[in-house]
């Protein structure tokens, strides 16, 4: 298809239909590798390092090691809709645990009616959005948010961009992969309500919602209760949960039996294991306090002149390069592997996602290598 065209700015573009791609971030571990089966020593600048904690106690599921309910253990839904929805006022909607984020994402997209659909992506965005979307038979629209105006959304725009292509529905991360920024009520408001004016759901994914910098921007950014907003969560990164495929995903009672009929028919229901270890996870409360490794990651930037809006909200900045190919040369030379930032959007070639979830001495052995390229001042 082409592109819209349009004088105002943000950018909106239609992504062409594509064969699905591999994971960018599985792609760069998997050059990491190469890279080290060579003798190589090599670190991530853009994906997480993280530190599990294997002495948690598993609580236990009243299923055992049974499948469990379609929509998830009682004991852990309640525990996600008091925890990780905490900021959450919705009494007319339920929660269901779905098999990780990608699952409840596929689930609510593939319920929004026949194929051949529209959705829209807040960009710049996780990549994988665009191949759910399209798993699910429907068309991913990119609505490509500018770095000088903070990545905000206009709902101007928004509400034009859904009468012009009848999208179905919205979807947005908050905080955002990779900027870092929390929406605003204001934002979000108005995304609800144009939403609502044509008909579409609001999708909002929260996985990176413990993980958080700015306190008070996080506190205001919720919305009155409406039956087309649907919330998702995931104990993947809040918790270090990766490999147990464990999300959850609030939405109006309406949608409930649509929604587990197709994560049912996908997975049957989240696996025992991966429940158990959330509902330990929730019950233990403890996260990560990235602070220290924030802080190189903070001091890095300036110092190597790098412009970035602040880090709200998950442990990635996105801050842009002065001299993309330049600095990126210098970064592998040091065994520094990174994703840029066309990986979100294409007219985000200019940054990186820069990650500081990972130990303090990781960080700071990062930091000293962008030194040894020469990236950084010495004031």
């Amino acid at each position: 298809m082409k592109a819209i065209q349009r004088t105002q700015q943000p950018t909106i573009g239609i992504s062409a239909h594509q064969a699905f791609r591999r994971s960018p971030t599985l792609a760069l571990v998997d050059e990491m590798e190469t890279a080290r089966q060579a003798g190589r020593d090599v670190l991530s600048l853009s994906t997480p390092s993280f530190q599990y904690h294997l002495d948690l106690p598993m609580a236990p599921l009243s299923l055992g090691l049974r499948l469990s309910a379609p929509e998830g253990d009682p004991g852990l839904r309640q525990a996600a809709r008091s925890k990780l929805f905490r900021r959450w006022v919705l009494p007319d909607h339920v929660v269901c645990i779905t098999a990780g984020a990608k699952a409840a994402l596929f689930a609510i997209l593939r319920i929004l009616g026949a194929p051949g659909g529209s959705v829209i992506v807040t960009a710049p965005a996780w990549p994988s959005y665009d191949d759910i979307v399209q798993l699910a038979g429907h068309q991913p629209i990119s609505y490509q948010t500018r770095y000088d105006q903070g990545f905000r959304l206009d709902p101007t725009v928004l509400t034009r961009l859904l009468a012009e292509t009848g999208a179905r529905a919205v979807l947005l991360a908050n905080p955002g992969n990779p900027t870092g920024v929390i929406a605003t009520k204001a934002e979000l408001d108005g995304a609800m309500a144009a939403c609502a004016a044509a008909g579409a759901l609001l999708v909002l994914d929260e996985s990176f919602s413990e993980i958080i910098a700015d306190g008070q921007a996080w506190t205001g950014s919720v919305i009155a209760a409406h039956p087309n907003l649907v919330v998702i969560n995931s104990f993947s990164k809040n918790h270090h949960l990766q490999g147990q495929r464990v999300a959850a995903c609030m939405l109006h009672a309406a949608l409930r039996e649509n929604f587990i009929a197709v994560h049912q028919a996908l997975m049957s229901s989240a696996p025992s294991m991966g429940q158990a270890a959330a509902l330990a996870a929730l019950q233990d409360g403890k996260v990560v306090d990235y602070g220290a490794s924030r802080a190189i990651a903070v001091d890095l930037i300036l110092r190597a002149g790098w412009s970035c809006l602040p880090n709200q909200g998950t442990f990635y900045h996105f801050p842009h390069l002065n001299d993309p190919a330049d600095t990126l040369a210098r970064l592998r030379a040091v065994g520094l592997f990174g994703l840029t930032g066309d990986v979100f959007g294409a007219p985000y070639a200019d940054h990186l996602r820069l990650c500081f979830g990972r130990p303090e001495a990781e960080m700071a052995e990062i930091l000293r290598r962008v030194d040894a390229a020469g990236l950084l001042s010495k004031d």
